[in-house]
């Protein structure tokens, strides 16, 4: 927290304007979830992380009485709004008043205290109700108990948590507002901790939460508190959900977490300053000789990255690394200390890649050891489908131009795009987003950053 950067991303998020926060792995997701629950945030906030979260408790929690889609929007609900209700009771400073009365019984009665464990949340087979804590309604007829373990035609389960969750949402907002609090955040992070494979089931928790996380924030719109959850999700993950109205969300209610070259320089400042001096800046770390082809030293990392603040933390660790086996002082990063690090970071950058791509492709590794087979880091789609096909294992059902479109997809390669003025370009899914996958395209390059992986020269291919 020394050294967090604090970027627009805050202030819109800090705001509700948003409460979808979208990245790539290594994007700062987590950066901003600890800066809300440990930093210097006016919000009232609290980290709901799903590490180790008891999913295969939550999935018994469906509603069969909506769309597949929707089956876990109503238990995500009432998580949230329970979620709520207990941080709004761990600042409230009206302890008479009636809604913290009854939210402490009903806190009481079905988890024995008043701060239940997130693990706990969807685990109790029946909820008591009285009318010392909640009695919601459904069709005018007042509930004593919801039974979460349901037999298979039960279609009811839903109409009574989100009556429930009403309840609870209204004594959050009553609390947060007779107590005068500035906001409620809850955010959401690690929905990727212990994730294999992204399978239907867990598509449609994940959209469950999605769902239920804007129901929730639409719900509490008139409280004079920011109240609302927030979500943090991977893109590669995001892009795999199928539903009404991903592409709405998308575009009003999320927030994609890019980076720049000056972002990511002004991170770095920022770091410098916090452990060295105030005076202190990428340009009185280094020297300013240019590496090989005329590139400054901050070019050639960038170019090696995804333009992810932990892609550039590792490669100047790594750089660090082997700057401090010199005896010298002042110490200053030097070229060959860039070039040294390289292998460290090269391994480094296909390890986050396993983390990203097995989810969605477990045999992805088939693809680089081709690209590894071709030598040289350009190279033609005729020579990839050859060395493709002759390493596909029975398993692996991914065709070779369908392995083309998953790299670039995760921008391990992009294709030579040709303008209509003779020159040609690279084009990465990570820097030209809105170019897409060229179908067309015949020769590719390999991420410069997997280079000492793959074992690949720069010697650029020849073509026609």
């Amino acid at each position: 927290m020394d050294y967090f950067l604090t970027t627009e991303a805050v202030a819109r998020i800090q705001s509700s304007e948003v409460f979808l926060v979208l990245g790539r792995k290594g994007a700062g997701k987590t950066a901003l979830v600890r800066h809300f629950g440990e930093g210097s945030s006016p919000c009232l906030s609290k980290a709901v992380n799903l590490r180790g979260y008891p999913w295969n408790i939550h999935v018994q929690r469906v509603d069969k009485g909506v769309s597949e889609i929707e089956a876990y929007v109503s238990s995500w609900r009432y998580l949230i709004s329970l979620q709520l209700a207990v941080l709004a009771l761990s600042r409230c400073v009206t302890s008479g008043h009636s809604k913290v009365k009854s939210l402490e019984k009903f806190l009481s009665d079905n988890y024995g205290g008043i701060t239940p464990a997130l693990g706990d949340v969807l685990k109790p087979q029946k909820l008591r109700l009285s009318s010392l804590s909640f009695e919601p309604e459904v069709l005018g007829c007042k509930l004593g108990s919801i039974d979460l373990d349901r037999q298979s035609g039960d279609l009811r389960l839903g109409s009574e948590l989100n009556a429930l969750s009403d309840s609870l949402l209204d004594a959050a907002i009553d609390i947060a507002n007779s107590s005068k609090l500035p906001s409620l955040l809850l955010h959401f992070d690690e929905l990727d901790q212990g994730l294999s494979s992204m399978n239907d089931e867990r598509s449609r928790m994940i959209i469950g939460l999605i769902l239920a996380a804007r129901e929730v924030r639409h719900a509490c719109r008139q409280s004079k508190a920011i109240i609302s959850p927030v979500v943090y999700l991977r893109t590669d993950l995001w892009d795999e959900l199928k539903f009404s109205d991903k592409n709405k969300i998308s575009e009003t209610l999320a927030l994609h977490l890019e980076w720049d070259n000056k972002s990511l320089l002004d991170l770095v400042n920022a770091r410098l300053r916090a452990k060295l001096s105030s005076a202190a800046s990428w340009e009185n770390i280094s020297t300013n000789d240019l590496m090989r082809g005329s590139q400054s030293k901050w070019n050639h990392i960038l170019s090696r990255t995804f333009l992810r603040p932990r892609d550039v933390i590792k490669y100047l660790n790594s750089s660090l690394h082997e700057a401090k086996k010199r005896p010298e002082q002042p110490l200053l990063l030097i070229n060959q200390d860039l070039i040294n690090a390289r292998d460290r970071y090269s391994a480094y950058l296909k390890s986050e890649l396993d983390d990203e791509v097995i989810a969605h492709w477990p045999y992805w590794e088939e693809a680089l050891q081709a690209c590894s087979a071709l030598s040289t880091i350009t190279f033609r789609i005729d020579d990839f489908v050859r060395e493709y096909d002759q390493r596909g294992s029975m398993p692996n059902e991914v065709s070779a131009r369908d392995a083309l479109k998953l790299l670039y997809r995760f921008s391990v390669i992009g294709y030579e795009r040709r303008s209509g003025y003779g020159g040609t370009s690279w084009i990465f899914q990570y820097t030209n987003p809105e170019a897409g996958w060229d179908n067309a395209a015949s020769t590719f390059k390999v991420h410069l950053g997997l280079k000492e992986f793959a074992k690949l020269r720069e010697e650029r291919i020849q073509t026609a």
